[in-house]
């Protein structure tokens, strides 16, 4: 045995003869980043695979102690960009890349600008609902679209108005009208040019963490709402006919008025028939609308 390998012996020894070592040579092992700068404090220069665990060791201690397992036993960086994205997915934060995980929890904005011609070339499926509010798809390389000044107010009465309903048909419809005018209340639903860029980006502490699923889990909801009323509108003639009507009758409203008195309004829905999918319709098929719908 040479003096270098009975070096290494005597090592090796020591490490296994002290107590504070050994707890040492653990922490190293299983908690390697147990020195790593507060999560809050984003440095450019770390690499992301790096920063994402610094942000699971604080925000998601089971998902760290996973990663910090599958790098022991060799997992390539693409294995642990997979398994950080699904665990942290999986907690209600939908994650696709850890790349830009250091500038805070994303938040996937949902709304729409009707006045964006790009709209019209993704949501076709719209066109014949937004043609009952005399939105037409733009022609040639229009820059924007023509939105009519009625169509806001009478859009969002509607959809304050539905969404208040006891019928789940009618919430429905109503969450389909206000993700379309942007009145859910939801700040991931509700199209706003500076909303998302406004508001401090949320870090990955405890509160925001749960906050952030919380406002994600009402989106989610609310979108399944969405569909839900969008698909009705589609595919059941009698709801696309009694929506236009109603439209007809709020658009001469404010068109003599100049605005609508929400608590006076009168909207008559009684060409969807009863309920046939065991949601209770509200006792009078005339509904008036609800003060606290305003």
């Amino acid at each position: 045995m040479n003096a270098l390998t009975q070096l290494y012996e005597n090592v090796a020894v020591a490490l296994t003869d002290d107590p504070m070592l050994l707890l040492a040579t653990a922490v190293a092992t299983f908690d390697p980043l147990w020195n790593a700068s507060d999560e809050d404090d984003f440095d450019g220069d770390v690499e992301p695979v790096e920063r994402a665990l610094q942000v699971t060791r604080s925000a998601f201690p089971d998902i760290y102690a996973e990663a910090i397992g599958q790098m022991q036993a060799g997992s390539s960086e693409s294995e642990l960009d997979r398994l950080l994205c699904q665990g942290i997915s999986a907690k209600g934060i939908p994650l696709d890349d850890f790349d830009y995980i250091g500038w805070g929890i994303p938040l996937l904005a949902l709304g729409i600008d009707l006045e964006d011609p790009a709209l019209y070339s993704v949501y076709t499926d719209l066109f014949p609902i937004l043609a009952l509010f005399d939105i037409r798809p733009p022609a040639g390389n229009a820059s924007y679209v023509d939105v009519p000044n009625w169509v806001y107010p009478v859009g969002r009465a509607l959809a304050n108005y539905l969404t208040h309903q006891a019928d789940k048909r009618l919430e429905q419809v109503g969450w389909a009208l206000a993700w379309l005018f942007s009145c859910s209340g939801n700040t991931l639903i509700d199209f706003d040019d500076n909303a998302l860029a406004e508001i401090p980006p949320l870090t990955w502490s405890t509160d925001d963490v749960a906050f952030a699923i919380e406002v994600i889990e009402e989106a989610d909801d609310m979108m399944r709402d969405v569909q839900a009323g969008m698909e009705r509108l589609r595919t059941l003639p009698e709801w696309k006919t009694e929506l236009e009507r109603n439209i007809g009758y709020l658009k001469r409203e404010w068109t003599k008025k100049g605005k609508l008195d929400e608590h006076a309004l009168q909207l008559d829905w009684t060409g969807i028939g009863s309920c046939t999918d065991g949601n209770a319709i509200a006792d009078s098929q005339f509904l008036q609308l609800r003060g606290d719908a305003a």
